[in-house]
């Protein structure tokens, strides 16, 4: 199916390619920009040892060939701490056509729905890499998708119709590394099988369909995505064998349909936004572990705020949760479920360096995320960050990563 694809692009490419067209020279039509970045960190508890250490440079170049534009940004990092993600690897590689009032775009790309800040709703059309997810912006942590993008744009009202052939899942962190979580539910084996994922058959395609229209002062979309769940449910039985009781745990991922709303209305100061999202037929793990885990439907929603009162000044607050459907008392999550976020940041110094503070808090469990942080622009394109990563509140949800509690240190340059 991938050979398929991008034997497609190719021949798209060379359709595309100009004829007859006035000359233009390659430095007008080729566009290369990128980053690279370097961060260090020690843990809060034991200065002497790191939680953080990784180089990170990605690279950009786009071309405009008259009847399409061809874009293609490639990775290479260096990670000390999670050595699996040391390498190089093509991020984005992708055709667009442009036509009067539609546009449609092929290959490997990053989409981005929803009107959330950091918390992803309808935003899930890019699963996750929650290698480290807790401690990057939600737009280091999206993983890019194959994928044919079709948009007609009518002014007033947008359609938008998404396909995906091939099934991306989730990344989770490794076993051993800062960020893995491992539980065994008491004093037994644990025999996990490779985890069952849908193959490459059409049948298993994900289809996305969107519809936004930008009101007299308000903006509103809908949405439907028949995709398969990001994250594997964790099938369990348990074994015994003699005098041995063995878990059985077979990882797979099963089919998902979500129905999304989102709205953003401005006034005065202020930006209003909303998102709400049905999760029809999503499985969750079963309050006791050696049963399986249970199909239910969910509601996952936000209400959020943005306020710019002046002096450069900025107030990000949101409240979201989930709900589940049928719950009856026997899940592991909760039946209803409510965090909010809270991101206040300020500039100075003509705009060059900016002091933020960022709190995530669980009501359920009282556990949080604080990060606290300054960003200096030392010139055009080059900014020192320096920050604080605080983890607590009991043995659940970021209460789980205290030890991970951090003092961080980043250069970070854009070209």
């Amino acid at each position: 199916m991938r050979a398929f694809i991008l034997s497609s692009l190719l021949l798209f490419v060379l359709g595309s390619l100009p004829a007859g067209a006035e000359d233009r020279p390659w430095t007008d039509r080729l566009r290369l920009s990128g980053l690279a970045e370097t961060i260090q960190s020690f843990r809060l508890s034991d200065t002497s040892d790191q939680v953080t250490s990784r180089l990170h440079a990605r690279l950009e170049l786009g071309a405009d060939l008259d009847l399409a534009y061809v874009f293609v940004s490639a990775d290479a990092e260096k990670n000390w701490k999670i050595p699996s993600e040391t390498g190089t690897s093509i991020h984005e590689a992708w055709v667009e056509h442009v036509h009067d009032g539609w546009d449609i775009r092929a290959g490997r790309q990053i989409i981005i729905w929803g009107k959330a800040d950091g918390v992803q709703i309808t935003d899930i059309i890019c699963p996750p890499d929650n290698t480290e997810a807790l401690i990057r912006d939600l737009d280091e942590i999206r993983r890019p998708v194959d994928a044919l993008r079709f948009r007609l744009l009518r002014g007033s009202v947008d359609a938008e119709a998404i396909w995906i052939p091939v099934f991306r899942p989730a990344k989770l962190p490794e076993s051993g590394t800062p960020w893995a979580v491992e539980r065994t539910p008491g004093p037994v084996r644990v025999d996990m099988a490779d985890t069952d994922e849908p193959g490459s058959g059409l049948e298993n395609s994900e289809i996305a369909l969107k519809i936004s229209a930008y009101l007299p002062g308000v903006d509103v979309a809908a949405s439907v995505f028949h995709t398969w769940d990001d994250f594997p449910a964790m099938h369990r039985d348990l074994v015994r064998d003699g005098g041995e009781t063995r878990l059985r745990v077979r990882p797979r991922h099963h089919r998902l349909t979500v129905y999304g709303l989102e709205f953003s209305r401005p006034w005065s100061d202020f930006v209003f936004r909303g998102e709400a999202a049905w999760y029809a037929g999503r499985y969750f793990e079963h309050g006791r572990p050696e049963q399986g885990p249970r199909p239910k439907d969910a509601l996952k929603w936000l209400g959020g705020v943005d306020w710019t009162p002046g002096d450069d000044w900025t107030v990000i607050a949101q409240i979201f949760g989930q709900s589940i459907a049928g719950h009856g008392g026997e899940l592991a999550a909760p039946e209803h479920d409510v965090s909010a976020s809270l991101n206040i940041s300020k500039s100075m110094l003509r705009q060059t360096l900016t002091l933020s503070n960022m709190l995530y808090f669980h009501f359920n469990e009282g556990d949080f995320l604080n990060r606290v942080k300054a960003d200096y622009e030392l010139r055009d394109g080059l900014h020192l960050l320096a920050g604080l990563d605080f983890f607590g509140g009991g043995d659940t949800g970021f209460g789980v990563y205290e030890d991970n509690s951090q003092a961080w240190i980043k250069l970070k340059y854009n070209f």
